[in-house]
């Protein structure tokens, strides 16, 4: 698998940059810890005139990219000032913009370049030059969470799901037109009703949307017992430990929608919910109904996966990514 990423990773290189690529196998890797040894190559390269070493992964399975980062930081000392550039087959959409986010080089192989030191980031299957808004409304996220978690492969018509998701004909046509001009259904006319069916698996309309998606929490309210709470779905870490192995958090997390928020602060008042030392109870309000797609009591994977993805906290990564590999598509 190694000599094969390797070989691909000569020719997108070439390829794309069309500069001069040699690479060999790096002396100083045995020096380094064996549970890194386990689980990278090492090789020394030289990319134009950039010398550098790059940390192969083994194997399918992605690490976080926070201990992708602590892998660079322990070889680092040991490269002698060279760059060093992560490389592995296959990496999910999100993973790699949490590693440019940690300022780490990398290379997915016919995906995407990242080199600090060349200041290139060349992105080839996911590139998009196109006009569609930077985020989905939050209707649009719901038409789209529907097609993800509870439609086989096609969006029912409009007025179908306006009217089994409370949205009026006017907001549902809005919605729509924001999916339809991301370019991933085909129309087709069924019984006389538009329907539009995916091109393409969930996954790969999940990983191809995840930049338009938003975090469904618009704002967080701290409740002591004192509190009427609302009936609320268990969420944020709450629902996280549910779906991992991450430990319980110290508070529950609830998740409301957006009107019922709006009735607790006109309730109890703005300050009375926004004191963070209260830790009995953390309560999310939300842009949708939580309750669209949860299950058991449990907001679903996706929008969970969405309120959390830019924790810095490594547990949670780890156990964000526990859960999606987990997912049911």
């Amino acid at each position: 698998m190694k000599n094969q990423v390797i070989e691909e990773l000569e020719r997108y290189v070439q390829g794309t940059l069309g500069v001069p690529l040699s690479i060999q196998p790096w002396s100083g890797g045995r020096n380094l810890p064996f549970f890194l040894k386990d689980q990278y190559a090492f090789f020394q390269a030289k990319i134009a005139d950039l010398s550098c070493i790059l940390i192969v992964a083994g194997g399918e399975q992605e690490s976080t990219p926070a201990m992708i980062r602590k892998h660079v930081d322990l070889v680092q000392p040991r490269a002698g000032g060279e760059a060093l550039i992560y490389v592995q087959k296959q990496m999910s959409s999100y993973n790699r913009k949490r590693l440019i986010d940690q300022k780490v080089s990398f290379i997915v192989p016919g995906n995407q370049m990242y080199l600090l030191p060349l200041g290139v980031d060349l992105r080839e299957r996911f590139k998009r030059a196109r006009t569609q808004a930077k985020s989905l409304s939050p209707s649009a996220q719901v038409v789209l969470l529907h097609t993800l978690l509870k439609s086989p492969q096609r969006i029912l018509a409009l007025n179908d799901l306006a009217l089994q998701y409370g949205y009026s004909a006017m907001t549902m046509s809005r919605a729509f037109s924001e999916i339809d001009s991301l370019g991933l259904f085909e129309i087709s006319i069924r019984k006389r009703k538009r329907e539009r069916i995916l091109k393409g698996t969930k996954l790969e309309i999940w990983e191809k949307t995840l930049d338009y998606l938003r975090s469904p929490v618009i704002r967080r309210l701290y409740a002591d017992p004192s509190i009427n709470l609302p009936d609320g779905v268990c969420a944020g870490l709450s629902a996280l430990a549910r779906y991992s192995a991450l430990a319980e958090p110290g508070n529950k997390v609830l998740a409301v929608g957006n009107g019922t928020g709006k009735l607790l602060i006109q309730k109890y008042g703005r300050e009375a919910l926004s004191r963070k030392d209260v830790q009995d109870y953390e309560i999310e309000v939300w842009s949708y109904e939580p309750a669209l797609f949860a299950m058991d009591g449990v907001v679903d994977r996706l929008s969970l996966f969405l309120s959390l993805r830019d924790e810095e906290d490594e547990r949670v990564e780890a156990a964000l990514e526990q859960m999606m590999r987990e997912m049911q598509w």
